[in-house]
């Protein structure tokens, strides 16, 4: 968020403060502590607490930003669910809350001064002279969905953090000469001649002899073999399975509702614009002028600083003004009707008048609009219900017989068979007889499972155990057996004759080599030898853009010296390829240095960060977090797995 205000931040604050993608922070072995009877804070760090308020808003807004990316294509209690903000969120939260506990004990603080020196810097909140606008502040936090409260406690703990990283790092610098050197190996660049020979350019192959084809078959048997095939029968409970017993009343619905009302509820808002002024004299002067039939925007951009585009604040509720300004504001803007102009609103620092170009009414789907798609949404979560209810007895009937059969007849079940597939699901006709993922999820697992064993019950996800769960027992397992020389006589001369035209590859790049170094020009050796001639200029340690050079070739060019010469099996297998190196140029970082720079302070970014990352896993073991988490179940409905 405050990227958007300040383009002088480090990425590390930005990190820490936004917590993009927040799904890459690991969960630093947070212990399940419990903080009972207390619903004032999900967690706490010392005597630093993560206030529940503050991190449901937290989760919401993330939750929201993703749904706005995702296209709207779920819901946010949905992508909470898909990629466990609420957990994710709370890692980090708690990460901070370690972090703001050591810097309190300490005693790195901000002063009010520096915080309001801090906030001068800001560029989004300059007017065009450079000076301070509280206008371009109030437009800046509302762009980045922040509060002043927020802003200002957040400039303070990164103060705090930036006291604490100079002491960290200090008297442990990158120097850039580690840089220079590292820099000299990367941007080294190289020239190689390249002959390239395919194999299956070569036609002329003898065919094997019905001897030699016999000799190569049993040379090569366990090539030819069948594979293993499988029998095996399974139970699969899916919460679709239990969705017709499902039974939602009245008072389900309503409370649904009610819960998910921000998905059905749209606040009104209103199309705004906005001129603030230091003094109220000038404010009331702007005012007058807009009354004697002068256009607001053109009188606001007259008598202040900003330009039309930035007098336009856009479409606010009640709560983005309350949050964004106070609720005194809130209240006037909202008195007014459509094309009204408020009088001087006192603000942060000045005051402000708006204007009301348009009013947006809220708009409210009712229960019963949206009550089939919520009878459906609580549906599917109560089936999930029930079936972990039953679970039990199918474990239990399971346990009582250690078969499948006996427990899908005493619980009247469904019991799939599949019979004689191999890993990929096919049939020893060739046919596939697995197509579904589900049914995926199983033959992996009847693949890992010895004949004889208990079933036991695995998730068709191990990333969402809702989707649904099955038990697996084998019930045949045939060993791999050799093929007949005449079942596979036409892959055995196939194989063999391609074994034939790499070997002569081989053997045409061999020669190639030994002309190369004769002094032979490569052109020539190709153009006699069935090759493909080729340089290869300004060859870089690492693929850049299009480059054709394989992984392979491009590492034996950078591991030859200057006019030595090597033959490389092509990547693909179709051949060979001679290489020679005929030049070598070191990356000049006197030459370059920008780049020398940049990768300079990569360097000591990575370092600081290395440092840091240590500390915070130093801070989370020394403060054991206690958390709420069966208050992170409640607000986020998650089942209490900790």
């Amino acid at each position: 968020m405050l990227l958007k205000l300040r383009g002088g931040l480090d990425s590390f604050f930005v990190t820490l403060l936004l917590g993009v993608l927040i799904a890459a922070f690991a969960i630093w072995g947070i212990g399940p502590g419990m903080l009972a009877g207390n619903t004032q804070s999900v967690a706490t760090v010392g005597d630093t607490t993560v206030p529940t308020a503050q991190y449901a808003n937290a989760v919401q807004r993330r939750a929201q930003q993703l749904q706005a990316q995702f296209g709207g294509q779920f819901t946010a209690d949905r992508i909470i669910q898909m990629m466990q903000l609420d957990r994710q969120v709370l890692n980090q939260m708690v990460q901070e809350a370690a972090i703001a506990e050591n810097t309190s004990e300490l005693g790195m603080r901000i002063t009010d001064a520096q915080l309001a020196a801090e906030i001068r810097e800001f560029e989004a909140f300059k007017s065009p002279d450079g000076s301070f606008s509280p206008q371009m502040m109030a437009q800046a936090l509302n762009q980045a969905n922040l509060t002043q409260k927020e802003l200002f406690t957040s400039l303070r703990r990164e103060a705090a953090r930036s006291q604490l990283m100079d002491s960290l790092v200090s008297g442990a610098t990158v120097p850039r000469s580690l840089a220079e050197r590292l820099y000299v190996w990367q941007a080294e660049r190289r020239r190689a001649t390249m002959i390239n020979f395919a194999a299956s350019d070569i036609a002329e192959v003898t065919e094997p002899t019905e001897e030699e084809l016999q000799s190569y078959y049993e040379d090569s048997k366990s090539n030819y073999m069948t594979p293993e095939r499988r029998s095996y029968n399974y139970i699969m409970l899916t919460p679709a399975q239990f969705t017709d017993d499902v039974q939602i009343t009245e008072e389900d619905l309503l409370q649904a509702y009610d819960y998910r009302r921000s998905e059905y509820v749209r606040d009104e808002t209103r199309d705004l614009q906005m001129v603030s002024f230091s003094e109220q004299a000038d404010a009331e002067a702007f005012i007058a002028r807009v009354a004697a039939g002068e256009d607001f925007i053109a009188a606001g951009a007259d008598m202040s600083e900003f330009t039309a585009e930035e007098l336009e604040l856009g479409a606010n509720s009640y709560n983005d003004l309350q949050t964004d300004f106070d609720a005194p504001t809130a209240d006037a803007v909202f008195a007014l009707t459509e094309g009204d102009m408020s009088a001087p609103v006192e603000g942060l620092a000045g005051w402000n008048v708006f204007k009301v170009k348009s009013i947006t009414a809220g708009e409210e789907r009712t229960l019963d609009e949206v009550r089939t798609e919520l009878e459906e949404s609580l549906k599917a979560e109560h089936a999930v219900d029930l079936m972990f209810d039953f679970l039990p007895d199918l474990e239990d009937a399971i346990a009582e017989d250690g078969t499948l059969t006996a427990a899908a007849t005493k619980l009247n079940l469904q019991l799939a068979t599949v019979s004689q597939v191999d890993g990929r699901g096919q049939g020893p006709d060739g046919a596939q007889k697995i197509t579904l993922q589900e049914e995926g999820a199983v033959l992996a697992e009847a693949f890992r499972t010895e004949l004889g064993v208990e079933p036991e019950m695995k998730d068709l996800d191990p990333s969402d155990s809702t989707k649904g769960v099955f038990f697996v027992e084998v019930t045949e397992v045939q060993e791999p057996a050799e093929r007949s020389f005449e079942n596979v006589r036409a892959e055995l001369k196939d194989t063999w004759m391609t074994q034939r035209r790499q070997e002569q590859a081989g053997e045409i790049a061999e020669a190639a080599k030994a002309r190369l170094e004769a002094g032979e020009e490569a052109e020539a050796i190709a153009e006699d030898l069935g090759g493909t001639s080729y340089d290869a200029k300004n060859v870089a340690r690492t693929a850049e853009g299009t480059s054709g050079l394989s992984p392979n070739i491009r590492g034996l060019i950078f591991e030859l010296g200057i006019g030595q010469i090597e033959t490389e099996r092509a990547a693909d297998g179709n051949g060979y390829v001679v290489v020679r190196v005929d030049d070598i140029t070191a990356g000049d970082p006197t030459r370059d240095a920008v780049n020398v720079d940049a990768l300079h302070a990569e360097l000591k970014n990575q370092f600081s960060e290395e440092l840091f990352l240590q500390y915070q896993n130093q801070l989370l073991d020394s403060y054991s977090p206690e958390i709420n988490y069966n208050l992170v179940n409640q607000l986020f409905r998650r089942d209490a797995d900790e």
